[in-house]
């Protein structure tokens, strides 16, 4: 049975669950989904997500790591791993609303990824090319929608990279004088 007062410190303190699981990330460690996704668009562009998405080489291990590490952070016994219905993976959930905090899962191919300060993130046309793969995958239907809109993102954004104005370079010669 969960007590008022631990409800209460739970939600003081679920600010720094994000920190707190981004410190735990080390070398072997990529980050994919929304959170990678979301390192590459501007803010217009994301989509709003609680948990990470991370791949590992020893998922059971990492997830275990986390939970430890939040559970110290909050003083007491608030998360708990399990695993996944996809064999490899690993999931870390609050006890309280038994809500996802982190999926560790072992990479079943290889991953192209990019170093931004000091973490790793997937690469976004690897991302593409998994969003790609998803949707002409028919039993993968209920994810079709989530995955168009996150195509749809990309494409905006690489339009928006591409018609980024250039800074105006002006030849003194070529400037005509107006008569107004």
């Amino acid at each position: 049975m969960v007590t008022l007062k631990q409800v209460k410190k739970f939600h003081k303190n679920k600010h720094r669950i994000s920190k707190i699981v981004k410190s735990k990330i080390d070398k072997h460690e990529v980050i994919y989904g929304a959170r990678a996704l979301n390192k590459y668009l501007p803010k217009s562009l994301e989509e709003p997500t609680n948990d990470y998405d991370i791949f590992t080489p020893t998922p059971k291990k990492d997830a275990k790591q986390v939970e430890r590490a939040l559970d110290r952070k909050f003083g007491g016994n608030y998360f708990y791993t399990k695993q996944a219905i996809h064999k490899g993976t690993w999931r870390v959930k609050d006890r309280l609303r038994d809500k996802e905090v982190a999926d560790y899962t072992r990479p079943d191919k290889t991953v192209k990824y990019k170093t931004i300060n000091g973490i790793k993130y997937v690469t976004l046309e690897w991302i593409k090319k998994q969003k790609k793969e998803t949707l002409r995958n028919i039993e993968a239907k209920y994810r079709h929608a989530k995955d168009k809109d996150a195509l749809n993102r990309i494409k905006i954004f690489q339009k928006m990279k591409k018609t980024k104005k250039k800074p105006l370079i002006i030849n003194l010669r070529q400037i005509t004088r107006f008569k107004y």
